[in-house]
């Protein structure tokens, strides 16, 4: 038991014994402590962007004619469809035989487009396809991933029809 408690209790018998009724034990005051939370103050919109490198992370998976759409799920929002990574698998082999690709993106006007958003304008080149750009949207799901409507977008501008 602490030295406090014991002093207390021996005070409280002793009174007792006296024909006290109440006693009242002060004990000093607890020492205030600074906490310091670990917190962005305030919110820097800046740090909600993805950096270049982790867009095009995102962008050259997705065009990678070795690893079939249907694992590619990961890297676009709400996943693909069975049918969609089908046809996605098919168009992408089509480029490939036409020699479309390797692709090429380069990223511009990268910026914050709500929470766990960003937009950037996406200008994607090859040896058969003329520069073309577009504006994408990602978003942060524990990791950057394009969104749904603009990967089909891209599939078509890439892939054709």
């Amino acid at each position: 038991m602490p030295i406090k408690t014991l002093v207390g209790v021996a005070v409280a018998i002793g009174v007792a014994g006296a024909g006290m009724t109440s006693v009242a034990v002060v004990s000093p005051a607890a020492p205030a402590r600074l906490v310091v939370l670990d917190l962005p103050l305030p919110l820097d919109p800046a740090a909600d962007v993805p950096t270049v490198d982790q867009l095009l992370g995102v962008l050259n998976a997705l065009q990678d004619p070795g690893v079939p759409f249907a694992n590619k799920s990961y890297l676009v929002e709400g996943g693909i469809s069975p049918v969609e990574a089908r046809i996605a698998d098919v168009r992408m082999k089509q480029a490939v035989a036409r020699g479309e690709v390797p692709l090429t993106a380069s990223l511009a006007n990268i910026h914050a487009a709500g929470a766990n958003s960003a937009t950037v304008d996406v200008t994607i080149s090859g040896p058969k396809v003329a520069p073309t750009t577009r504006n994408i949207t990602f978003v942060d799901q524990g990791g950057w991933k394009i969104t749904h409507a603009s990967a089909l977008a891209l599939l078509q501008e890439a892939g054709g029809s």
